[in-house]
């Protein structure tokens, strides 16, 4: 009876201590990922990403988190993390190491500690000239 009390109280104390994870649109926040080179082309680049709330302000204390995947199975994802933006702009270098459809999975850690995710899918990153 004690066993199954104590693993009760530790079930509610994990429950309560994760990290709420939310669809940027639902907590109010707009995530913008553009990069450079503008259209994507096999080899470095780097993504720039934006954050603002809802009144358009930047959020500049954020942790975000990147990976890159492609949209068939058999390669591993390219992953990146930054810390610290400059008027909601973070940037991170990133690159796209084959020619296909990928989709971007970009993850914004906000100050106090909610979880915000966006997908973005990009067709056709190119083989570079």
């Amino acid at each position: 009876m004690r066993l199954a009390l104590v693993g009760l109280i530790l079930m509610m104390i994990m429950i309560g201590c994760r990290q709420q994870v939310q669809d940027a649109t639902e907590a109010g926040i707009r995530i913008d990922l553009s990069f450079e080179p503008e259209v994507p082309v096999v080899g470095d680049a780097v993504l720039r990403i934006t954050v603002v709330d809802a009144a358009g302000s930047p959020i500049n204390d954020a942790t975000i988190d990147i990976r890159g995947d492609m949209s068939h199975a058999g390669m591993q994802p390219v992953i990146r993390q930054v810390e610290q933006g400059d008027g909601g702009v973070y940037e991170i270098p990133f690159e796209w190491t084959m020619a296909g459809d990928w989709f971007v999975e970009v993850s914004v850690t906000l100050p106090d500690g909610t979880i915000v995710t966006e997908i973005f899918d990009y067709e056709g990153v190119q083989e570079s000239s």
